[in-house]
């Protein structure tokens, strides 16, 4: 039976977290339409065989998580509202949309458009994402600075096995890999707005699609004095899960414009300071607690810090000391 929390809601209703399993294909026909799209869901292997599991978790302006079916499955929908970003992990997936057909595999991404009529086979496990147009739309915006004139429209087929594609799928699957985890930094609100930022930015950058060329055109730097007010704002609410579109709404300039005066002027990147003024908090936070009752894995999750290990590490080159030391010797 599927294993569904009693809060499960439709349409537009988001949930923390899904976790799915069925080995009836009308209850998971059922399930799926109600947790992700309404879809048509057709059993091309075995049906014997038949199983399905569905572990998606919200992470800022996106659902992410696995897919997997037991045996080959064809699912058709058209995705409304959402754009779709499935990445199959074994086999080889048959995906067709308005006259396009990508075979993908583990190499090959598979992108769907809102409310356009697509298929694809499931030959075994997907990581899969769920992107709403409206952030979507938005995120360009944002990058493009200005309203846009018509939507964008993503190709079927995206490569990610080199390049920009193969760098955007690792960092998709450095934080999807430990969704099982209740402690998983993906569910903390400090890691996961600017990591769905992350994801959204690189997918625009790495798919092909109407917009592509005036996303990639040059831009001008911001002043000093730009410069300066997005580094106050920066340092008043370095507490806060920051994007780089944060800062550059909250300063009045687009994300482009901002990113270069940044590297104009102080040799770095907005995300690049933030995280700077957040290790100065941390080394504050530290010197003042009390290790009896603190640990330096609070400190480090709580200033927005995921990996505990590369926080040490860059915490002693920069105050020569590991945040342990520090923290045993609290004022």
């Amino acid at each position: 039976m599927a294993n569904l929390p009693t809060s499960m809601t439709t349409g537009s209703g988001r949930l923390p977290e899904v976790l799915v399993r069925s080995r009836d294909v009308d209850e998971a026909r059922e399930v799926g339409t109600r947790v992700l799209h309404p879809h048509r869901l057709t059993v091309v292997g075995d049906v014997a065989r038949f199983g399905m599991t569905l572990h998606l978790v919200a992470a800022g302006s996106l659902d992410i998580g696995w897919l997997r079916y037991e045996t080959e499955t064809c699912i058709a929908s058209s995705h409304p509202g959402h754009y779709q970003v499935n990445v199959p992990l074994a086999g080889t997936m048959v995906a067709t949309s308005c006259g396009q057909e990508v075979l993908a595999d583990a190499g090959t991404a598979t992108v769907y458009n809102p409310d356009r009529p697509a298929a694809f086979t499931v030959p075994g496990p997907v990581l899969a994402l769920r992107i709403s147009r409206r952030e979507l739309e938005h995120q360009l915006e944002r990058l493009l600075d200005r309203p846009l004139r018509r939507p964008p429209q993503l190709a079927l087929g995206m490569n990610v096995a080199s390049g920009r594609g193969a760098q955007w799928l690792a960092l998709v699957q450095a934080m999807a890999r430990d969704l099982a985890d209740d402690n998983a930094l993906i569910r903390q609100p400090m890691v996961a707005a600017p990591f769905a930022h992350a994801v959204l930015s690189g997918l625009l950058v790495t798919a092909t699609h109407t917009h592509q060329d005036e996303l990639i055109a040059p831009v001008a730097a911001i002043g000093q004095a730009t410069v300066r007010t997005a580094r106050a704002y920066i340092e008043a609410n370095a507490h806060q899960p920051l994007t780089v579109a944060d800062i550059a709404r909250a300063s009045g300039v687009g994300v482009r414009g901002l990113q270069l005066g940044f590297q104009r002027a102080l040799g770095m990147s907005p995300m690049r300071y933030l995280r700077r003024v957040r290790l100065q908090q941390a080394h504050r936070e530290l010197r003042m607690a009390d290790p009896a009752t603190t640990s330096v894995g609070d400190v480090a999750t709580r200033w927005g810090f995921r990996h505990h290990g590369r926080f040490a590490a860059e915490y002693r080159q920069h105050y020569g000391v590991t945040p342990s030391e520090t923290l045993r010797h609290h004022r």
